[in-house]
């Protein structure tokens, strides 16, 4: 299984996916909604993408988890495996959203854990 951390081997699936669509940077930069720096920069294994970013990219360039050694299983755990359902098969738009109310539930459910202990 790959490591997330792998900078250059995220950055070596990106591209080449990429080029395999005939798309430049700029316009994966379009659809991913990211900018063309962002992309370059992931690409040329500067940086990791966030994992905003990293879905951003992956859905734009249609490619399937299991490329990056994800292979998502059912957990027998319904929640878990509905909010995995919903993450997969969600747009740009979504995503964002998702993020963002995970994060601000994840920071409100620190500070309460701060304030009980």
């Amino acid at each position: 299984m790959m490591k997330f951390d792998d900078k250059k081997f995220i950055a070596e699936k990106i591209k080449s996916y990429r080029k395999r669509l005939g798309l430049t940077q700029e316009e994966l930069a379009e659809k991913a909604e990211l900018s063309v720096q962002h992309i370059s920069r992931i690409e040329n294994g500067c940086y990791i993408p966030s994992l905003k970013s990293f879905f951003l990219i992956i859905t734009a360039l249609k490619i399937d988890l299991k490329e990056f050694g994800f292979d998502v299983e059912p957990t027998n755990n319904p929640i878990k495996d509905t909010l995995i359902s919903h993450i997969i098969n969600s747009t740009n738009t979504e995503l964002i959203l998702y993020d963002s109310s995970i994060n601000a539930i994840k920071t409100g459910l620190s500070k309460i854990r701060t304030n009980i202990f």
